[in-house]
């Protein structure tokens, strides 16, 4: 016998740079119907106060709880999130998974999951020991210019590739 639940998921996410818009535009929007994005998490309030603003400006969304990085465990307690939303910086990615599935969360990560093997097989065993689910995101997969750069290329319309050259000069300042 299965039970349903009528009550929406609820997220948290870790970590405010750029990319966690993407997770937070869903929540907020697509998936609003479904999901709860219950708390922000980062080590720069300035950053959670302007996403903050804007959620409010473009979904008119009531403030999203913040809480410090350090009271990243805090939030999981009060919060009682289904999923953890890691965009944290990928060194510390697997101290944000661990601790999360630890307490009982399933968790959604940006790729890489983690910058070395030892803590890739921390990643694994924790997953393994507290048997929660973890899915590591690949942004930029289906955006719509690579979509379209697959397509030309499927479509033969530059001929064969012999070679491909690709640098991605990361500048934020």
């Amino acid at each position: 016998m299965s039970i349903t639940t009528n009550s929406p998921k609820r997220y948290v996410i870790v970590g405010t740079g750029a990319r966690s818009f993407m997770f937070a535009e869903s929540l907020l929007g697509t998936y609003r119907e479904t999901s709860v994005l219950a708390a922000i998490c980062d080590q720069n309030p300035k950053r959670m106060e302007y996403h903050n603003k804007v959620y409010h400006q473009k979904f008119g969304c009531e403030p999203v709880t913040m809480y410090p990085a350090t009271d990243f465990d805090e939030m999981i307690r009060k919060e009682k999130p289904d999923v953890v939303i890691v965009t944290t910086i990928d060194r510390t990615h697997d101290e944000y998974i661990i601790r999360a599935m630890e307490a009982g969360c399933d968790v959604i990560t940006e790729k890489p999951m983690t910058t070395d093997e030892n803590k890739c097989r921390e990643i694994l065993e924790t997953v393994e020991r507290t048997g929660r689910k973890l899915r590591v995101t690949f942004n930029y997969r289906y955006a719509p210019s690579r979509s379209k750069v697959k397509e030309l290329l499927l479509s033969g319309a530059i001929g064969e590739v012999r070679s491909v050259h690709f640098e991605w000069l990361l500048n934020t300042k």
